[in-house]
């Protein structure tokens, strides 16, 4: 997104964000911080934003999965963080994606590393995902306890579960935020 005018952002009436933090390389398997996250926290939370965070993992164990998680606790260690720590799992439509082989049972049991390992931390844990990976997937019976933030960007979302957080469009439009952008609506829980 560039450089986001936090301030603006809330004078538009945004009152949370759930910013990345940073991902797992889907070929590297590489940590790597997500350059703006220092920017991005910080410029929210100073503009009076609640804020989340998310990690795209491309995990391949569950080892990997409780790295990420410890990745990212380290990352929040200095900041008040109001909304859940979210573990965000897409399909990687890269040829050679050290992921793409991963079966549903592997994919939930990353999952559920990553969320036990930040809720044991006194956070608040999240999944994020979409229709076709929530049903195709992952086996929810083994991530009920955890909340979903579900993207679809449909008029009426197809998902009859339930959903916290519903991410409604990818091409949206904030002042303060140059080009497109996610937006979403908290249902329950702040």
């Amino acid at each position: 997104q560039n450089e986001i005018d936090w301030q603006k952002v809330r004078e538009a009436g945004v009152e949370f964000a759930v910013i990345r933090l940073g991902f797992r390389g889907y070929d590297s398997g590489e940590l790597v911080m997500d350059e703006k996250f220092t920017a991005n926290i910080e410029g929210a939370k100073a503009a009076g934003i609640q804020v989340g965070v998310y990690f795209f993992s491309s995990a391949v164990t569950e080892e990997e999965a409780v790295e990420e998680a410890d990745f990212v606790l380290q990352a929040i260690a200095p900041y008040e963080i109001e909304l859940p720590v979210v573990f965000d799992t897409e399909p990687v439509l890269a040829e050679g994606a050290r992921n793409e082989a991963m079966t549903p049972n592997q994919t939930t049991a990353f999952a559920t590393a990553f969320l036990d390992r930040i809720q044991e931390s006194g956070h608040r844990a999240m999944i994020y995902a979409n229709a076709k990976r929530l049903t195709t997937v992952l086996h929810l019976e083994q991530l009920q306890e955890y909340p979903l933030w579900y993207a679809d960007y449909q008029e009426k979302p197809i998902y009859p579960y339930n959903y916290e957080m519903w991410q409604y469009t990818e091409e949206g439009n904030v002042p303060g935020v140059e080009g497109n952008v996610d937006l979403n609506l908290w249902f329950i829980g702040k």
